[in-house]
């Protein structure tokens, strides 16, 4: 099991560094995958290094993708042609697409990815309004899973997104 963390400048730490952890501690191999360069400065100052750039990435090697909020780090990865291709290929495959906080919108409705889907994320009446513009349902839930695709509503969900992603991909973390 492989997945794919993706980072930008300005992601939101709690919604990068909690499912990176969560899920390394269910032994699924993560991979952070910055959408520019190497390090990455987050929403709050913290710097992180990212294991791999996304030119540097197989798509057919991952399970799935976590896309963390923040700002301007979910417009920076949904700016990326390769990112959205990324998740195109999952949603294509039937694989894991989860995405909290602002990214729910910014990045998977904003590219018409998620029709006829529930979802949730960061109550910011234009986020919401992006998601139901897209065709998708607002469910105002701090987690909402329909199918393959899992959305949280922002950093004070970060270990239960992190959490059901496991439980979505039928696996414990040793916490």
């Amino acid at each position: 099991m492989k997945i794919a963390v993706f980072i930008a400048n300005g992601s939101e730490e709690i919604e990068t560094i909690t499912p990176i952890d969560i899920l390394r501690r269910a032994n699924i191999i993560v991979d952070v995958v910055s959408v520019t360069e190497k390090t990455v400065k987050c929403s709050h100052g913290v710097e992180i290094i990212a294991d791999k750039v996304i030119n540097e990435i197989n798509f057919a090697d991952y399970d799935g993708v976590v896309i963390p909020g923040g700002m301007p780090g979910a417009t920076n990865i949904s700016n990326s042609k390769m990112a959205i291709d990324f998740i195109k290929h999952l949603l294509e495959n039937n694989k894991m697409v989860s995405a909290i906080c602002a990214s729910p919108a910014v990045v998977l409705a904003t590219h018409n990815l998620t029709n006829g889907k529930n979802l949730t994320c960061f109550p910011a009446q234009d986020f919401i309004n992006t998601i139901k513009n897209s065709g998708a349902t607002y469910t105002a839930k701090s987690v909402e899973i329909d199918g393959n695709i899992i959305t949280a509503n922002g950093p004070k969900s970060a270990f239960e997104f992190s959490m059901q992603i496991c439980a979505y991909l039928g696996l414990t973390p040793k916490i």
